[in-house]
């Protein structure tokens, strides 16, 4: 890849670390905080969806350096650069399913996007396939939120 492919890569790569950054403390914030009936469901898988994030953190983070970029490192930054905004309350169990669909949908389109910009304008093949495979997991994960809410 040329430099510039580089810095393009790792700009996409960036972006969707800071958002999976995001979706990953949304995510701790409501296991950390459930309460309810929907307790032991919800907080189990919560534990999975986190630990998923976590993994999928380090994969990211790991791919811009091999972009030869930098990867952002600091809650400062990762905020600087997320589109996705967290939700500073505890809301009830079911909306807590609610808001982290509508994470996990914004966070599916901006990688689409971000898939779509790296086939036209790089060849970076690696980022593509590492983005593909995390994007079947979101949206695998974003049709259990639909399931349990009753949206399909």
């Amino acid at each position: 890849m040329t430099k510039k492919e580089q810095k393009l890569s790792a700009s996409l790569l960036n972006d969707i670390l800071a958002n999976t950054s995001v979706l990953l403390m949304q995510t701790l914030h409501y296991h950390w905080n459930i309460t309810g009936p929907e307790f032991n469901d919800y907080h189990k898988m919560f534990d999975d969806q986190y630990n998923m994030l976590f993994q999928d953190l380090d994969v990211i983070a790991e791919r811009v350096r091999a972009v030869q970029g930098v990867a952002l490192g600091t809650m400062k930054d990762m905020i600087k650069h997320a589109s996705l905004k967290e939700d500073p309350k505890t809301p009830k169990p079911k909306q807590m399913i609610a808001n982290l669909l509508k994470q996990y949908e914004l966070h599916t389109a901006d990688i689409r996007e971000a898939l779509v910009e790296l086939e036209n304008e790089t060849l970076d093949f690696g980022s593509k396939k590492m983005l593909e495979d995390m994007l079947e997991k979101y949206e695998k994960t974003a049709w259990m939120f639909r399931s349990l809410l009753g949206k399909l």
